[in-house]
């Protein structure tokens, strides 16, 4: 209470600046006791997810690789490539399966699928 009378004597004595002195010098001592301090919350609801950005233009190609080292006279030539299987509807030479030829939307918009069975033909020359 004394520390109080000090600040408004001064205060009263040398107006303004001596109230601003006196509350410079004897701040620890106006100051009350720390309250104690609350229990945080709980975490808030999650926030919306954000939405999918867009794929962005494809690049130029790029420049074209050096050309390969040529091969050395004693290496074995390239295997040959497997024997080609050509798709087909007539001779069927294994089991057929039902492929989706086309599809489209009808007047009424419903989806109309269009099948095909077709059956893998071997080639004449292959084993």
């Amino acid at each position: 209470m004394g520390r109080i009378m000090v600040t408004c004597v001064l205060a009263l004595v040398f107006g303004f600046g001596g109230a601003v002195v006196a509350v410079a010098v004897l701040q620890d001592q106006l100051q009350g006791p720390q309250g104690a301090a609350g229990a945080a919350g709980a975490a808030g609801p999650a926030g919306p997810a954000g939405r999918n950005g867009i794929d962005g233009k494809a690049g130029t190609p790029g420049p074209r690789g050096p050309r390969g080292v040529p091969g050395s006279p004693g290496e074995p030539a390239a295997p040959a490539p497997a024997p080609a299987t050509d798709l087909g509807t007539d001779g069927c030479a294994g089991r057929s399966v039902s492929v989706i030829t086309s599809v489209g939307i009808t007047k009424t918009r419903q989806l109309r699928v269009d099948r095909q069975r077709v059956c893998i033909v071997g080639r004449s020359d292959s084993p």
